[in-house]
Parts: structure tokens; C-alpha cells; sequence
């Protein structure tokens, strides 16, 4: 079985690169109302190629957002363990649109990589999964696991749907390891294996100080200007190092062990990698913790925008009476979003001034998460990953969020254990996701089909072993 996937997944490189191409031509931007219809077509996308690749019982999940699609092959022998395969077909909006050296959506091989919006941030990782199960389907017609898959049209806008949907379906959902790609590699020899994630706390604070504009020159002097007052509480928030001065912020962040520090700083992460990636002429955060720890295990404070007032070309002299400003915090164990939004809104409160109203709202949240890296499903994409790629991977905690695997954790359980979670990464950290120039790289595309394919029988062959799959 494996060799004949193997050898179909060689032997159709371009029909997968032109059949992702297909799915990259759709702008299913979930974020933007306009987008709505796109969006469906992608999902409609997944669904038809699941039945054509020999899937059964697909079908779209309609909820009161973008769709989801479910799917399930379960005719491997009856004690072979269960993968879901998870992933989402949306992808972030596309501007500044006047940086894309290609339209984003106009799929273009460019050497060896493709650009394109979701090449790298998800639709090119997952679409290798579906062509792993595609090979075996169409070479041997069977797989030595059982699959079941669960695509989302909503990841980008904190999955507003998908908690609902795992929750009614636990049963249906049910399985032995669930299968994400959705992360980069650190080289293109060096794979990732993600055994947690950041979660996130995503508000907008609002500072009124006017009924409404005034004309600077009048009133300029004793009429209070919403945009100081903003960017003075913004000021309290972190110190000059980034260190966030929330009182009490830090009071549950879990410390590491001497053991799982050495994991995370065995990476490639260091000062002089993250210069050359970022462009920044120096980096900040927290001194006594390492750069790979910042970036994965500790917690963040970032403003995203601010609006309000005029920012129009030429001038106009004006005292806006309101300034709104995004701020997200990126969360870690044990950090509770609801007590670090009350945390946070104390401290935004003492230090507005008379002459000012602020209001701070949630926006967004997901819980952080943190995976047994020595479960026997993650070893063995281990082994999988040097098997392909001729390096053993490396082990780390990640940055961002991805707001359902909390909820994976607490619906989808083994023997009263959480289902673990194998998160691999077939991208690059220069992709740009999130920003113009987006880019898979062709190359570890394939392989990672080669990957998943020589993972999926690693996993068929450990069933003398099954009761590591399910551990009391």
C-alpha cells in the first residue's frame, strides 16, 4: 500500500500543484462580508474533491457563518487507529494589495515556490494531507488507518463556529490522533513539531474625551484630544523593553522546567536569525528569557491600530473626540483570558484622566495549549519526518493561536485522556503568511505528501502497540 503511494504521489506532482492552484484561485477572505460567497465556493471545493478522491459521507455543515465539510474513509482493518485530518480553507485579506509582486490571487510558480493568498497559511499544508489520502485512494484504493477530515471556512476570524460543531459531533469526530498542518518548518531539511500554542486575547479600547471634533485653533490648549489620552494609556501598557506593566499580568504564567527549556532553545531561534527575518535593527522583550523563548512560551502585548481623527493627505486641524486602538495579548499556561481582560481594564481605568472615558472590549479569545510531545502519535511523525526529509525535527511551542485545539482537547478524549494533537509544518518562516508575497515552497510540498503517506503507515503498522494510542 505505501509504495503504491508513494510511487502515485511521484508520479503526479503537477496534477496536485494544479489542483491547488484551483482552490488558491478562490478569495475566501472570511473576515470580509463581501467575501461570503467565495468563501462557500471554497468549501464546496473541499467537499467535491473529497468525493472525488473516494471519501464518503462528505458533506458541507452549514452554520451561522462560513461552512464547514466533513468527511470519513473507514475501511482500514477495524483495530487500526483513527486520524482526523483538520485544516481551513480561509485565508487573511490580501493588502496592502500594492506590494503583491503577483495578484494574489492568480495562483504563480515563481523557481520553486508558489505565491499566492493561503499558499503557506492553509490551503497548500492542508491540501497535502487530502493528496496523501488522495495517492493511496487512487493507487491502492485503501489506507492502513482510518481517515476522517474537518475543514473550516472561519480559523481566521477565531474559528466562531467550529466549538459548536466539535461539540455536537464528539461522537462522529471521534478518533486516535488528530493530524494538523498549519506551521512552518525551521529550514527546508529541518521540520517542526508543534506541541503548543499561544492563546489569544484580541480587544479594542475606546477613549472619548468630546461630543464630538473640534478645530484645534479655538479650543486647541483646554479642549482634550482623544488621541493623547489613547496613546498615554497605550504608553502604560508595556515598558520601554516591552515588558508588559499590567499589574498582575504575570501573576499564572507557568514557569518551564529546566528540561523543557533546553527543548525549546535547541532550535534555530536566536537574535541574529530573528534580525535577518523580521528586518528589525533590534529585537525587544523580556532580557532574562532567550529569543525562542519569547517568541512561543511567554506572554505578549501588541497594539494593531489606531483610528480616529484625520488622516487624510494635506492637513486639517482638528481635536478628534474619539481614538479607538486594537490591542491583542498573546496568552500562555495558566493565563485565564476573562481574569487578564479584568486585569487589564483595572489598570486602563486608573490611569484615564477626569477629562476622558475609556471602554475597553473583547473582541476575541482562545485558550492556550500545551501537547505530550512523547505520545506515541507524535513520535511517530518523528520518525516520519526523518524518514522523509533525512533531519529529525525539532520540538517547539508555538507563537500564534489556533483557537480549536482547546476545544479538541476537551471534547475529543481517549480513556479519559485528551486525543493527541500531531502538528507538523510544511512551510518556510519567510512565506510572508499574513502579508503580501504569501509563497509555498514546491519542494517540501512533495515531500511532505512523501511525509504524511510514510506516517499514515507508520501508524498501521503500531497495532500490536495500540494500547500506547489509548494510554489509562
Amino acid at each position: 500500500m505505501r509504495d503504491q503511494a508513494l510511487a502515485y504521489a511521484s508520479e503526479h506532482q503537477q496534477l496536485h500543484i494544479e489542483q491547488l492552484m484551483e482552490l488558491l484561485c478562490i478569495p475566501s477572505v472570511s473576515t470580509l462580508p463581501e467575501h461570503k460567497p467565495a468563501v462557500r465556493r471554497a468549501a464546496e471545493w473541499v467537499r467535491n474533491y473529497l468525493q472525488n478522491i473516494g471519501m464518503s459521507r462528505v458533506e458541507l455543515i452549514e452554520t451561522t457563518g462560513h461552512p464547514a465539510v466533513y468527511a470519513e474513509w473507514l475501511g482500514a482493518d477495524p483495530s487500526a487507529p483513527t486520524v482526523l485530518i483538520y485544516g481551513h480553507y480561509d485565508v487573511q485579506p490580501t493588502d496592502p494589495d500594492n506590494e503583491w509582486r503577483t495578484s494574489p490571487f492568480s495562483p504563480t510558480v515563481i523557481g520553486d515556490d508558489l505565491y499566492a493568498r493561503g499558499a503557506a497559511d492553509d490551503k497548500g499544508p492542508f491540501f497535502a494531507l487530502l493528496a496523501a489520502v488522495a495517492c493511496y485512494l487512487q493507487s491502492a484504493g485503501r489506507i492502513p488507518v482510518n481517515i476522517k477530515v474537518l475543514a473550516e471556512g472561519e480559523e481566521e476570524v477565531t474559528s466562531t463556529n467550529l466549538p459548536l460543531i466539535v461539540a455536537e459531533r464528539a461522537t462522529q469526530l471521534a478518533c486516535d490522533t488528530i493530524l494538523i498542518a498549519d506551521h512552518p518548518m525551521a529550514t527546508p531539511e529541518v521540520g517542526i513539531l508543534m506541541y503548543g500554542v499561544r492563546g489569544n486575547l484580541y480587544t479594542e479600547l475606546e477613549v472619548r474625551t468630546l461630543p464630538h471634533d473640534l478645530h484645534s485653533g479655538t479650543f486647541g490648549g483646554v479642549a482634550p484630544n482623544a488621541f493623547n489620552v489613547i496613546c498615554q494609556i497605550i504608553a502604560t501598557l508595556t515598558d520601554q523593553h516591552g515588558k508588559i506593566a499590567v499589574p498582575g499580568f504575570y501573576d499564572r504564567v507557568r514557569e518551564l522546567s529546566t528540561d523543557e527549556r533546553a527543548l525549546i532553545n535547541g532550535g534555530l531561534a536566536n537574535e541574529a536569525v530573528v534580525l535577518a527575518l523580521t528586518g528589525a535593527s533590534a529585537l525587544i522583550g523580556e532580557a532574562e528569557y532567550s529569543v525562542a523563548e519569547r517568541m512561543s512560551v511567554r506572554p505578549t502585548l501588541d497594539v494593531h491600530g489606531i483610528r480616529g481623527g484625520f488622516i487624510g493627505a494635506g492637513s486639517k486641524t482638528v481635536i478628534p473626540a474619539v481614538a479607538v486602538a486594537k490591542i491583542s495579548m498573546r496568552t500562555v499556561p495558566d493565563q485565564d483570558s476573562h481574569d487578564l481582560f479584568a486585569l487589564l481594564d483595572a489598570h486602563i481605568q486608573s490611569v484615564t484622566p477626569p477629562s476622558a472615558h475609556a471602554m475597553l472590549r473583547a473582541l476575541d479569545s482562545s485558550q492556550p495549549t500545551i501537547i505530550n510531545y512523547q505520545h506515541l502519535a507524535v513520535q511517530l511523525a518523528e520518525e516520519a519526518y526523518r524518514l522523509t526529509f533525512g533531519a529529525t525535527p525539532l520540538y517547539m511551542r508555538g507563537g500564534g493561536s489556533l483557537p480549536i485545539l482547546a476545544e479538541f482537547q476537551q471534547q475529543l478524549r481517549q480513556n479519559g485522556h485528551p486525543v493527541p494533537i500531531v502538528m507538523i509544518g510544511l512551510g518556510l518562516p519567510d512565506d510572508n503568511i499574513h502579508a503580501p508575497n504569501e509563497k509555498l515552497h514546491l519542494p517540501i510540498f512533495y515531500r511532505g505528501i512523501t511525509m504524511i503517506i510514510r506516517y499514515f503507515a507508520l501508524l498501521g503498522t503500531e497495532l500490536a502497540a495500540s494500547e500506547r494510542l489509548h494510554p489509562d
